[in-house]
């Protein structure tokens, strides 16, 4: 028996087009914490990147343990492994400590900080990555000029995050100085400010010197290439430096020293203002 169509409800067409085209409610608000997002997945992905190393490193060692004696090529690919992966381990470090701190909207927690000893600290808790890429980090050359020694070299830092603005600084430098180079950190007292600068380069042809110092200054005043040209890329360590230095109201500058042999050195200077405006 075949069965009948019913006839069709006009009042029930027309209700099913209105749920049909009637937007869904809104749920809850659900708040979303991208700071605590991002964090997250930036410890997630140090740690997949670590865990990468870590397997590189375990196989070198058991190839060094397998072999009885290497020859030198091999034992000077071993030690370039190992520094290597040093370096990798260093720089992601440097990349999740950046991320945490680019999206950090905290309040800024004003004190006075004695410079001298923030950037004693920065040097010694970088010597490690210098000795891993292979160039010198010298001690800190201190100098008091025309400041009243009872300023010597305090200013008003954020506590949270000028220790880092020091460390991210040194490392640019020490990324950029050759093997075997030598990183110099300089700080100078003067009655409004203090400043530090730290070499970034080592020395080239003053042509080099001069386009270097030009990209530099572009990057640190934010200003575009003259005539259309491309933006030159910055380490993501100098990027990380250009946000805390503007953050304190200091001061990025480029400066190039001249040799007696017409080479010149590049450096990178910040000067801090004693005081800060909130």
């Amino acid at each position: 028996m075949t069965e009948q169509s019913q006839p069709s409800d006009p009042t029930s067409d027309a209700s099913a087009e209105q749920v049909a085209t009637t937007p869904l409610a809104p749920a809850s608000p659900v708040e979303v914490r991208s700071a605590g997002e991002a964090g997250a997945l930036i410890e997630q992905a140090s740690h997949d990147l670590r865990s990468s190393l870590n397997a590189i490193q375990s196989w070198s060692y058991v190839l060094e343990r397998s072999v009885e004696s290497l020859t030198a090529p091999a034992q000077r690919a071993l030690d370039g492994i190992r520094a290597g992966m040093q370096q990798q381990l260093a720089l992601i470090e440097e990349m999740e400590e950046a991320v945490r701190l680019l999206i950090d909207e905290s309040r800024p927690a004003w004190q006075p900080v004695d410079l001298r000893a923030a950037m004693t600290q920065a040097i010694a808790d970088r010597r490690p990555a210098a000795e891993a890429r292979g160039v010198t980090l010298a001690p800190l050359d201190a100098a008091i000029d025309g400041a009243s020694p009872d300023q010597g070299f305090v200013v008003d830092g954020d506590s949270l995050r000028l220790a880092p603005l020091l460390r991210h600084l040194l490392i640019h430098c020490i990324w950029r100085a050759p093997v075997g180079g030598v990183v110099t950190a300089h700080l100078k007292a003067e009655p409004d400010h203090v400043k530090v600068r730290i070499t970034d380069s080592p020395p080239v042809e003053a042509a080099r010197a001069a386009t270097r110092v030009s990209a530099l200054s572009e990057f640190f005043e934010r200003r575009m290439p003259a005539g259309g040209a491309p933006t030159s890329r910055q380490s993501s360590a100098l990027l990380l430096t250009r946000r805390m230095v503007e953050l304190h109201g200091a001061v990025l500058s480029a400066e190039g020293e001249k040799s007696p042999d017409d080479h010149v050195t590049v450096c990178i200077s910040v000067r801090f203002p004693r005081k800060t405006a909130a």
